[in-house]
């Protein structure tokens, strides 16, 4: 389509190949595989295509490229930064491509590093604004052991 092409060029990657299968082995091994896909299974449900099989294990297959390459732990939200490629009907390999250049071009240092320290500390500080200007929702949230990670990753994010 002429809008993925768009986005190729804008983003640097046209006519770029990716290599995407020596990445995608012992992804089994992945410390973060279950919450890979748990997130792959939320993404974008009300749209029939991410309801899809090959869309659901292309998305799983791309995130944990995208980690291993980038030696970093997977972090909820990095499925929604992705998901918008999948409208382009490009091939896996660009869709992969301009996900990469997108993060390394906008996000640099928000998910740098094998801990994403510049998220986590983000996060982190929304912990605590939220407990300081929204305690009853910041103490319900916390009894109910949910953190910020996993609803504000793709405030952050995107």
């Amino acid at each position: 389509s002429l809008r993925g092409k768009i986005w190729q060029v804008l983003l640097g990657v046209w006519n770029k190949k990716a290599n995407l299968d020596v990445w995608a082995e012992d992804s089994e091994a992945m410390e973060d595989i279950q919450v890979i896909r748990a997130d792959v299974q939320r993404t974008r449900q009300s749209i029939p295509k991410f309801k899809t099989e090959q869309v659901q294990k292309d998305l799983e297959a791309l995130l944990i490229i995208y980690c291993k390459r980038r030696s970093v732990k997977y972090t909820q939200g990095l499925n929604e930064l992705i998901a918008p490629f999948f409208h382009l009907d490009l091939d896996t390999g660009s869709i992969f491509n301009c996900f990469y250049a997108l993060v390394q071009k906008f996000l640099p240092n928000t998910l740098r590093g094998h801990d994403l320290k510049t998220l986590r500390r983000s996060l982190e500080l929304f912990k605590v604004l939220l407990q300081y200007h929204r305690p009853a929702l910041a103490s319900a949230l916390e009894a109910a052991e949910v953190h910020p990670d996993f609803y504000a990753t793709s405030w952050f994010v995107t």
